[in-house]
């Protein structure tokens, strides 16, 4: 009879094979949901370039007017390209760290989520730099913060929910904080929050924050958290540190 059992080399290349299927599929997701943040980003120039269009044509007897509609539509077309290369930047297969502005990608997260955000009546409260540039793979640290964002929109109470996103810098690290006021991790699962499938949540699947915590690791960077479970002061606040300008390995 054929020996069915597996080698611990095998079982290891298994679960490598398997952490990598597990990692496009949320990369996947997030594309899609960033895909319909974008879409819904470059309407509004095509809305206003059609006007425009339509504008300049009943009046196109008069040069003065035409010209002023094209220097409007210039600016219009300049922020179609500008939205395509952030985007592109992001979703480009990457093998090697790359200089990016930590907070046009945490913009780019809120975005994802702008929906969502909005359908909740969730009060969103920023305190970011004009700009805070790190090393790293643009869509993997993207996805990073989307699954701390969405975590954070899913433990909303229905009533007065604030999602706070803050950015300070020092010598060698950004440090990026994202604080709610939702009904808080339960005690139970909070030690072994980054382990795969542990989830408190009834349609979650366990894999962001522990796929989080392994892109951070790749990026040589850190996750802290606090959470309160209480009536009346519940809340989950996530601090992830990343080293400014280092390689990940």
């Amino acid at each position: 009879m054929p020996d069915d059992r597996l080698t611990n080399e095998q079982l290891r290349e298994r679960l490598r094979l398997a952490e990598e299927c597990l990692r496009q599929s949320e990369r996947l997701a997030i594309a899609g949901r960033f895909a319909g943040a974008v879409i819904h980003e470059v309407n509004n120039p095509l809305e206003a370039l059609t006007n425009l269009v339509y504008l300049t044509k009943q009046e196109a007897h008069d040069p003065d007017y035409v010209r002023r509609n094209m220097l409007v539509a210039e600016t219009q077309l300049d922020r179609l390209g500008e939205i395509a290369r952030k985007t592109l930047s992001f979703y480009r297969e990457q093998s090697e760290a790359k200089e990016f502005d930590l907070v046009e990608i945490a913009e780019s997260a809120l975005r994802i989520h702008a929906h969502r955000l909005s359908a909740g009546s969730i009060e969103l409260r920023k305190d970011l730099p004009e700009k805070l540039m790190v090393r790293a793979l643009g869509g993997e640290i993207l996805q990073v913060l989307t699954n701390f964002i969405l975590n954070a929109i899913d433990a909303m109470p229905e009533n007065g929910a604030v999602l706070c996103l803050r950015m300070r810098t020092d010598k060698e690290r950004a440090h990026i904080t994202i604080s709610d006021n939702g009904h808080g991790i339960p005690p139970s699962v909070r030690k072994s929050l980054f382990e795969p499938y542990v989830t408190h949540k009834s349609t979650g699947t366990g894999v962001g924050l522990w796929l989080s915590k392994r892109i951070l690791d790749k990026h040589q960077g850190t996750i802290r958290f606090r959470s309160s479970h209480q009536p009346g002061k519940s809340g989950t606040t996530f601090r992830v540190s990343l080293p400014i300008g280092a390689e990940h390995t």
